[in-house]
């Protein structure tokens, strides 16, 4: 039987109601605990801060107090890998590979032994990989249409139950819309066992592909890079027109997750949106794994002579430099002099940082890589975040500047933005592989990030409930 659901605003209205509960007696508790404390001659915990008062807030601040309960409430889980493999490139590397076989397995020797076995399975495994096109994990993709340069980008969908409509199921409890990382797609191991915790969760998952990355040559001369927002807000809007016309359509909460620069667009969304990611689009929140935070600093690291130019950077650079001789042909005419880009320059690029300055900035109009970096950066955009965000980090991760980690812009650090920041020991990049799982315990259908960021999107529509 189908049910009943209240309009966008009105269900934003009933979920901004449940944090101002959650608020309202996080201040009450705040309030008995500093009293006592100033009693013993203490003062106040320094730890613990109450709510802006209405007179001196704007609506950002206001949203942003209501919902710092919600965020910090959440108990994160522990990565426990197993101690053999906490290599960081293992972790990265094979996370590509094993995803499936080894998101968890025994402690000890059997560990190893059940890895090795799924080594050997996927060794032998002479099957192509999934390619940009549609693989059998989605039930349909959507081609979104762009408004401004007539390109399109294409939405691959899954549903939770039997499919009633564009974007949802009769089961779904809402939309999680994930955005992916650099030269992936919505086929790669990492976005469908993000699906899959998400359907776990009861929820409708959508994977927008980059403009480029769906298998099709998209349209125009532009693509995608680290700051582009652009389809993202576009799909929002997109899907939000939909879901208020009628027809049957219901208005659900909408959720964003991300993974590497994808993260890094959903951040920069969140926060360029501010207040309106809830009150237009009915986001209710967020949930990422490997923030970048700051890409001037993370692509010294990706760059530098070694383990990760010579293999990840290379890597990078094969994809990326394959999609600009596409676009020569496609856009150019094949004619390497082209004004639109520098063809000469990006396919003799030794690093990433070089290829960006020949390609990115002169199709995006950034002054040069580091004005690109500098612009896009994420951790720029963490204070006008307004609705829960949960972002998991690995310390070890080959990509990114461990100096880099702004605990101090979340709950945990004394921040306005309900964000809650994890840095787990282990993990490399996009890893989290090898969790050790104890006897008796039950072992879940996906790996151990993918399953929390899952876990903390069903902790905040549980409350907005």
């Amino acid at each position: 039987m189908k049910r009943s659901r209240p309009s966008t605003r009105r269900q934003a209205a009933a979920f901004v109601a449940a944090a101002s509960v959650l608020t309202h007696a996080s201040a009450f508790s705040v309030s008995s605990m500093a009293s006592a404390r100033k009693e013993l001659g203490k003062g106040p915990s320094p730890s613990l801060e109450l709510p802006p008062s209405a007179e001196s807030s704007s609506p950002l601040e206001e949203m942003q107090a209501r919902h710092r309960p919600i965020a910090s409430s959440f108990e994160p889980g522990t990565f426990d890998p197993h101690p053999a493999l906490t290599n960081n490139h293992i972790q990265t590397i094979l996370g590509v590979y094993l995803r499936k076989q080894c998101g968890y397995i025994s402690p000890g020797v059997k560990g190893l032994q059940e890895f090795l076995v799924a080594v050997q399975d996927v060794a032998g495994n002479d099957e192509k990989r999934t390619d940009e096109s549609i693989c059998d994990f989605y039930d349909e993709r959507i081609r979104i249409t762009t408004p401004c340069d007539t390109d399109f980008f294409s939405v691959d969908v899954r549903y939770a139950g039997e499919r009633e409509r564009a974007y949802q199921s009769d089961e779904g409890k809402g939309l999680v819309i994930l955005v992916h990382g650099l030269e992936s797609n919505s086929n790669s191991s990492l976005s469908t066992d993000l699906g899959q915790a998400y359907i776990n969760q009861g929820f409708d998952f959508a994977c927008i592909n980059f403009r480029g990355c769906c298998g099709t040559p998209n349209d125009t001369i532009n693509s995608y890079h680290l700051g582009f927002t652009d389809d993202l807000k576009y799909l929002l809007k997109t899907i939000s027109d939909l879901w208020s016309k009628g027809d049957g359509y219901e208005d659900r909460p909408i959720y964003l997750s991300g993974f590497s620069l994808g993260t890094n667009v959903v951040i920069k969304c969140l926060g360029e949106l501010g207040e309106d990611a809830l009150s237009l689009y009915n986001v209710r929140g967020a949930a990422v794994g490997a923030a970048p935070f700051d890409n001037k600093l993370n692509n010294l690291r990706i760059d530098s002579p070694g383990f990760n130019k010579e293999v990840y950077g290379r890597n990078f650079l094969k994809s990326m430099k394959r999609k600009a001789k596409e676009k020569l042909y496609q856009q150019c005419d094949g004619d390497p002099n082209t004004d639109l880009f520098d063809y000469g320059r990006a396919m003799s690029a030794e690093t990433i940082a070089e290829y960006e300055n020949a390609y990115i900035c002169k199709v995006y109009g950034f002054d040069d890589n580091i004005d690109y970096y500098e612009r896009t950066s994420c951790k720029y955009f963490l204070p006008g975040v307004a609705v829960p965000l949960y972002i998991v980090n690995a310390e070890d991760d080959p990509f990114f500047d461990p100096s880099c980690f702004p605990i101090e812009e979340g709950v945990d650090g004394g921040g306005k933005a309900p964000i809650k920041m994890v840095r787990t020991k282990h993990g490399g990049h996009l890893g989290n592989l090898f969790h050790q799982r104890r006897e008796g315990e039950s072992r879940p259908q996906t790996s151990w990030m993918p399953t929390e960021l899952a876990r903390f999107v069903g902790h905040v529509h549980a409350i907005g409930q």
